[in-house]
């Protein structure tokens, strides 16, 4: 049997001595989606894309940098496309409860709204993208307005 050189048993040893962590097969990804208002803002946090069929839940807060903000006021997922004139269009698909909360100046709250997929009529609605559109009431000294923000869903 022939002899290795010294320097290549010394390889074999550090190769045999070392170990790798695989790399994990999904990573969890998230993603925060800030909408500015006069007053603070309201962040929505959404996954990539969800699984038809399963639970959507995305949490909210709301930060108030003076004033108050309240909110969600209302939470609805809607489906975009062009109408019959060739003009954009946006059909509402559901209605999302909200429980909603007023937030001082300088504080945060947050809450999650879930959805399952599903359609007002409890139909499980097509790979595609969904608009969610949550309202809140802006008080900012003499000035109340209701404002929205919004992300975007990807059933596949």
């Amino acid at each position: 049997m022939p002899k290795l050189p010294a320097q290549a048993l010394l390889a074999l040893a550090l190769a045999a001595s070392c170990t790798t962590t695989p790399a994990p097969l999904h990573t969890a990804t998230t993603f925060v989606v800030p909408t500015e208002l006069p007053n603070g803002r309201v962040e929505i946090t959404i996954a990539p894309a969800y699984a038809l069929g399963s639970t959507i839940t995305a949490p909210v807060s709301i930060v108030a940098t003076r004033g108050s903000i309240t909110g969600p006021l209302t939470a609805r997922v809607l489906a975009s496309g062009i109408n019959e004139g060739g003009a954009p269009a946006e059909v509402l698909v559901r209605e999302l409860v909200v429980t909603p909360f007023t937030v001082a100046a300088g504080t945060r709250r947050s809450t999650t709204l879930a959805w399952d997929t599903r359609d007002a009529k409890g139909v499980i609605v097509p790979a595609d993208a969904y608009s969610l559109v949550v309202e809140v009431r802006s008080d900012d000294g003499p000035s109340s307005r209701t404002l929205t923000a919004g992300a975007t869903l990807e059933l596949r």
